[in-house]
């Protein structure tokens, strides 16, 4: 069978795929994608960072998000259930992504991303599952299986952009699972759920309460996606079915409940378990890894679709970066993976931090002491992976050197101070 020649093979046509292939189809290599469902997909992830927009604009599909309807975002809103006390963060205007962002269904967002990649030039192979992907000095071949035909893919460089399958991690790495974030996420969506009016409309609101978190999505045309995160522990407890155990933690979360009072619910539930992980290697000789394909950690913030797409646009620069010179050995590709961890680490740290109680104390009662708000909102946003400045991580020095001697303040007191959300 005679293999079609490419430049770039990309498996996984998610945003971190066809964000990817496009960056690269935009400095003008040619490139192939595999992707193995037929879109549009359900998927979760609705809910964008605000720094999304700058990459949509970066990519050239900005202007088609903007006319798609979606559900505008301009902030969060955060409520502890034990003491009913509720926060709203709004995003900071002046930055160089808007102060909004949207609430989207994965299934619209992905599709338009992978039907703009088409559009710059991408071949994609879909539904294309990918079978194997050999990796030898001079190239990849890439053979997967469609409806019609097997298909042979050589290339020079390969992308692995499958998320959470990790597929070069499956085959030749590892997944190692990430202390005390072993959860299992419950999600669907409904209609006829309570909204909010005017600007708090499209605010995503997180519920934390006894039993973990929900987060609550209002997307365009009266759809609101509902996930509860719990410990693993407690679905290892439960003898009946998902969507009891769904309905249960919905009883447990009153401000939930009282919202859905008068919805329906118009999907299946899903389950995503232990989806706390992180994969190796990211890069290898000719081959680099993106998105949920290298890590992804608890979703409280949203920061998945823009970690995929970030890393994507990171790993295009160094893939044509090594293009111009003709290298393509796994150090070359040592920079890339530096940059992503240094840009994911501030997010993380808030992740693991998020659930102690000091720490959360402290963020529900936001003060702008020395730019601390505004470092916040800067990592919230997704500005911690485009470039931070010494101020803002002095800023953010001093809040996570504030949430220790609050730790310290509620021993003293007798008060908790063990993570909520524990294994």
């Amino acid at each position: 069978m005679t293999a079609s020649s490419y430049d770039v093979a990309v498996v996984g046509g998610g945003p971190g795929g066809s964000s990817t292939a496009t960056f690269l189809a935009n400095g003008g290599l040619r490139v192939a994608l595999f992707e193995r469902e037929v879109f549009p997909r359900f998927h979760v992830g609705e809910s964008l960072m605000p720094a999304v927009m700058l990459l949509l604009e970066q990519l050239g599909a900005r202007e088609a998000v903007e006319r798609a309807g979606f559900q505008v975002k301009y902030g969060a809103m955060f409520v502890d259930e034990e003491t009913e006390l509720s926060q709203t963060f709004y995003f900071l205007p002046g930055q160089p992504w808007p102060d909004y962002s949207y609430q989207v269904p994965r299934a619209d967002f992905d599709t338009m991303l992978l039907d703009h990649a088409r559009a710059r030039g991408v071949t994609v192979y879909q539904p294309a599952t990918v079978e194997t992907a050999g990796i030898d000095a001079a190239g990849v071949t890439v053979t997967a299986a469609t409806a019609e035909a097997p298909v042979v893919v050589r290339a020079r460089m390969l992308v692995d952009a499958s998320g959470r399958d990790g597929f070069l991690a499956s085959r030749t790495g590892r997944r190692a699972r990430i202390p005390n974030l072993g959860k299992v996420a419950l999600f669907s969506h409904f209609r006829g759920a309570d909204r909010l009016t005017g600007k708090e409309e499209g605010n995503i609101r997180i519920y934390v309460f006894d039993a973990g978190w929900f987060w609550w999505i209002p997307l365009a045309g009266d759809l609101t996606s509902i996930g509860a995160v719990v410990h693993a522990k407690t679905v290892r407890a439960w003898t009946g079915s998902p969507e009891e155990l769904y309905a249960d933690m919905i009883r447990r979360c009153k401000s939930v409940a009282a919202g859905l009072a008068h919805a329906q619910r118009v999907t299946p539930v899903h389950r995503a378990a232990n989806f706390s992980y992180a994969n190796s290697p990211v890069i290898g000789d000719r081959f680099v890894a993106v998105g949920d394909a290298i890590m992804f950690v608890d979703p409280i913030f949203s920061g998945g679709v823009y970690i995929a797409m970030r890393s994507g646009q990171l790993a295009a620069e160094a893939i044509l970066q090594a293009f111009r010179d003709g290298r393509f050995q796994a150090s070359r590709f040592a920079a890339y993976e530096r940059r992503v961890r240094r840009g994911v680490a501030p997010l993380f740290r808030f992740i693991h931090k998020y659930y102690e109680p000091a720490f959360f104390d402290l963020f529900m009662h936001p003060r702008n002491y020395l730019g601390v708000y505004t470092a916040v909102l800067n990592v919230l946003s997704g500005g911690s992976f485009i470039k931070m400045t010494w101020r803002t991580r002095l800023s953010l020095a001093i809040f996570f050197g504030l949430a220790r001697v609050h730790t310290w303040l509620r021993r003293r007191a007798g008060l908790p101070i063990e993570s909520r959300l524990e294994w």
